[in-house]
């Protein structure tokens, strides 16, 4: 497994990701702008405080990105465990903490 990640995300999202065990994501806009859909994260555990979620996977982050903002995509080339679907790519994740306040 690879991780812990998390996510800081409004209470609906979360339950969503908690419901379905994917984390979907669009292409990036700002940071790193890219056509291409990325599920994306931040390394580490989730801090005290931030409403979101932790998380791990067993799908690697992709290579080559920014090493405490991993992403998954099918950038470069087809990756196993990584489907993109429209404008979103997701993954399979097992979410391990969930903070709402």
């Amino acid at each position: 497994m690879f991780g812990p990640y998390y996510r800081a995300d409004p209470p609906d999202v979360i339950d969503k990701v908690v419901k379905s065990g994917e984390l979907w994501g669009r292409p990036p806009r700002n940071f790193n702008a890219s056509d291409f859909p990325k599920a994306k994260a931040y390394l580490g555990p989730l801090p005290k405080g931030v409403v979101g979620f932790e998380f791990e996977t067993e799908i690697a982050p992709d290579a080559g990105g920014v090493p405490d903002k991993p992403t998954w995509s099918h950038a470069k080339k087809k990756r196993p465990g990584v489907v993109v679907e429209g404008d979103y790519a997701k993954i399979k994740v097992k979410v391990r903490k969930v903070q709402l306040s």
